[in-house]
C-alpha cells in the first residue's frame, strides 16, 4: 500500500480553498473529467469484448480464461512488485491490460498463453509507468525457464497492437487521490490521511477480484471512500454536513452519485472484502500493520509463477 506520506505531500498546501497542492480545483475536475471519458470509451471492457464478438473467427477448442489463474496471477504481480519495490499501482495497470487483451481473444486462452500475457502486460505497465526497470531477462526468469525475453517481446506487440496502444488506462487508484482532493478544507489532514490509507486499501483488494472487471474504476473508487466514511470506525473523522458537502461536489463536478449501477453494485463487494481480509472487529489504524505484515511476507516468499 502506499503510505500515508505520499498522501500528505499530495494534498498539501490550500490557497482559499481553490489551489490543491499543486492543482487547482477547476484542474482536478478537469482531469477527473477527462478519466470519467476515458474509462467509459477507450478504456471500456466491454468495448474490448465487441472486438471479439465482431472477429471473424474464435477458437472455442481453446479454454475461458479460469478466474482462478486471473488471482494467482493478480497476487503474484504484487509479489513481484512489492519484491522489487514498485508502485503498487502498476499492478492495476498491468491487470488493466491483461483483461482487456484476453477480451479482445474471447477470454479463452490455456494457462501457458495466461502466464505469458501476465509477464507481459506487467513488463509494459512498469516500462510505462515507472521511473524503475526490472530487466527482461529478470520478468522472463520468473516463468521458471517457460519462457525468454523473445517470447514477452512477440507478444508486447501483440497486445500493444489489440489494445490499439491503450496503455494508460485510468485506475480506481488514481481516481482515489484526485477524488479525495475534493474533500472540503474542514477536514483535518490526520482525518484525510486515514480515509484514505483505508480507501486505498480497498481498491487494492479489488484488483484481483474478477467480479470487479466490468466496475468502471470511478465507480469502484467512489464506492471505497463510501464504505470507508460510512463504516462506524470511520463516522467521527467528518461530520455528515462537510461530507454531505464533499458528495454533492463529486455529484456535481464528477458526475458519480450513490445510487449510480456500478456504485451499487462494487459496494458489497467491496464491504465483503474488506470483512474477509481484515475481520470485521480489526481496529482502524490495524488495516495498515495488516498490508505492511503481507508485503514482508510476500517480499520473502516466491516470486516465480507458474499456473
Amino acid at each position: 500500500m502506499m503510505s500515508n506520506n505520499f498522501y500528505s505531500q499530495y494534498h498539501e498546501c490550500r490557497i482559499g480553498g481553490d489551489i490543491i497542492g499543486n492543482l487547482t480545483r477547476g484542474c482536478v475536475i478537469d482531469r477527473l473529467s477527462t478519466m470519467r471519458r476515458l474509462e467509459r470509451t477507450v478504456y471500456n471492457y466491454r468495448d474490448a469484448e465487441s472486438i471479439a464478438s465482431a472477429s471473424i473467427y474464435v477458437d472455442e477448442s481453446i479454454p475461458p480464461l479460469n478466474s482462478s489463474w486471473r488471482e494467482k496471477i493478480c497476487h503474484w504481480s504484487f509479489n513481484v512488485i512489492d519484491h522489487f519495490d514498485l508502485s503498487r499501482e502498476v499492478v492495476a495497470v498491468s491487470m488493466s491490460l491483461f483483461d482487456r487483451y484476453l477480451a479482445t481473444r474471447g477470454n479463452r486462452c490455456n494457462g501457458s498463453t495466461a502466464l505469458l500475457a501476465s509477464l507481459t502486460t506487467l513488463h509494459i505497465a512498469i516500462k510505462v509507468h515507472e521511473v524503475r526497470k526490472i530487466k527482461l531477462t529478470t520478468l522472463a526468469n520468473l516463468s521458471r525457464g517457460q519462457f525468454g525475453p523473445k517470447h514477452i517481446e512477440e507478444m508486447e506487440w501483440q497486445v500493444l497492437n489489440s489494445l490499439n496502444w491503450h496503455i494508460h488506462p485510468p485506475t480506481s487508484m488514481s481516481f482515489l487521490s484526485h477524488l479525495l482532493l475534493l474533500l472540503p478544507p474542514q477536514v483535518s489532514d490526520s482525518s484525510k490521511e486515514d480515509i484514505y490509507a483505508l480507501s486505498r486499501y480497498i481498491t487494492e483488494l479489488s484488483v484481483c477480484d474478477s467480479s470487479f472487471v466490468e466496475i468502471n474504476p470511478s465507480a469502484v473508487a467512489f464506492s471505497a471512500v463510501l464504505n470507508s466514511l460510512e463504516d462506524r470506525r470511520y463516522r467521527r473523522l467528518i461530520s455528515t454536513s462537510v461530507r454531505d458537502q464533499f458528495l454533492r461536489a463529486i455529484a456535481t463536478h464528477v458526475g458519480i452519485r450513490h445510487d449510480d449501477e456500478h456504485v451499487i453494485v462494487a459496494r458489497p463487494k467491496l464491504k465483503r472484502l474488506l470483512t474477509s481480509s481484515l475481520g470485521q472487529d480489526n481496529l482502524p489504524h490495524e488495516h495498515a500493520h495488516h498490508q505492511q505484515q503481507q508485503q514482508q511476507q510476500q517480499q520473502q516468499g516466491e516470486t516465480n509463477i507458474a499456473i
